[in-house]
């Protein structure tokens, strides 16, 4: 029963999310811009991911995720 509650809960959520984005009142969180200038620069000198997450204050996914972004742009 509970299973059931968090499901329609997680579902209803969902729904309002959707129409939150299509009324434009949802954009999610804002990039932190000074966060992956400098992951770019550090994987851009030869650092490697582990060290950069270190160095920069953040996960090794999100290392790997802004390289991946900087590498689709450009």
């Amino acid at each position: 029963m509970a299973y059931d509650e968090y499901e329609t809960r997680k579902y209803r959520q969902r729904q309002g999310i959707q129409l939150a984005k299509e009324s434009g009142k949802y954009a999610g969180r804002k990039p932190d811009k000074a966060t992956h200038e400098r992951i770019i620069v550090l994987r851009s000198s030869g650092q490697t991911i582990e060290r950069t997450s270190i160095l920069s204050g953040c996960s090794i996914s999100q290392v790997k995720r802004i390289w991946a972004i900087h590498h689709s742009n450009g």
